[in-house]
């Protein structure tokens, strides 16, 4: 069976107009079809699996699929993309299997990433819109607390904690307000007291740090939001922890990352975020972060 995406539930006439006919010549030829939307997409993500559903049924259901129009479903085009590229279903058009890791859904498109790799990450949830149904299947797949991020965002801007479904709503309901194009998605919360930042350059970790939260009431250990950062030898952090940010950094193609991980109650230690371009503490006699970009940059220089 062929499917037709559109890029939303609510149809002008336009489109109306245009699906119709385009069903008459299909059904003309004996190609059975359906129209469904992004909105109706939901994808669950975790370590080493991601599930994609339309409508609530599996991408197998489908021999084609054709998104007619993406709109503000960059994110989930380029998942689709590849999801049905894995499955064998023929996805047109191929284009969307590329978006550039600096678009508005980066951060989205590297928990996919990571998580098919077979990488540690939160359970995450992703959906083309958040109904209520919707919902329902995020609360089920994470369960409460639910971590709300926006994926064009950083420096601990635009995270959030809901601690209930009312609350949930209330967040992701004033996201959408101020604005609709903006892509959020949920994750498990991992209770932590800090979290580490890795900074790795090619294919070693150069510098360790603990960030460290000061506020009883917070929940992210963002330095711009009042963390005090620690710094460590790097021999000090777990083997399985480095072996983690070295895999994080090599998934996502970032040379010179600034890995945050935190290290669940069980000892397994979970991706939080890659960071191209990390921010660098700028005294040298607190960090080695620049001495040791600056050997990694001359020892390029020299290759």
């Amino acid at each position: 069976m062929l499917l037709v995406l559109k890029s939303k539930k609510a149809s002008g006439p336009r489109v109306q107009k245009l699906l119709g006919l385009l069903g008459d010549q299909l059904s003309s030829r004996g190609v059975a079809f359906s129209v469904s939307s992004f909105e109706d997409i939901e994808v669950f993500i975790e370590k080493g699996n991601v599930d994609l559903f339309i409508e609530k049924k599996p991408l197998e259901n489908w021999n084609t699929i054709y998104p007619r129009k993406v709109g503000r479903h960059g994110g989930l085009a380029f998942m689709l993309a590849h999801l049905a590229k894995k499955k064998g279903v023929y996805f047109i058009d191929r284009f969307h299997e590329q978006i550039k890791d600096s678009s508005d859904v980066a951060k989205i498109v590297q928990m996919f990433r990571l998580a098919l790799a077979g990488a540690s990450i939160p359970k995450t949830y992703f959906a083309g819109s958040y109904s209520e149904e919707h919902l329902k299947s995020a609360e089920e797949y994470l369960g409460f607390p639910i971590v709300v991020k926006e994926c064009n965002t950083s420096q601990g801007a635009g995270v959030f904690l809901a601690k209930d479904l009312s609350s949930l709503q209330e967040v992701i309901g004033r996201l959408s307000e101020k604005n609709e194009r903006s892509a959020i998605f949920l994750q498990e919360f991992i209770p932590n007291t800090f979290e580490y930042r890795l900074l790795v350059t090619g294919d070693k970790v150069a510098v360790a740090e603990k960030k460290i939260r000061s506020e009883k009431e917070e929940f992210r250990n963002n330095v711009h939001l009042g963390a005090r950062e620690e710094f460590m030898d790097v021999d000090a952090v777990k083997e399985e922890i480095r072996r983690e940010a070295l895999l994080a950094s090599a998934i996502t193609d970032i040379q010179v990352a600034g890995v945050d991980i935190v290290v669940k109650e069980n000892g397994e230690p979970v991706i939080f975020e890659v960071n191209a371009c990390p921010a660098l503490t700028l005294d040298p006699g607190i960090s080695q972060e620049i001495e040791r970009l600056a050997d990694y940059l001359a020892l390029c220089e020299k290759k």
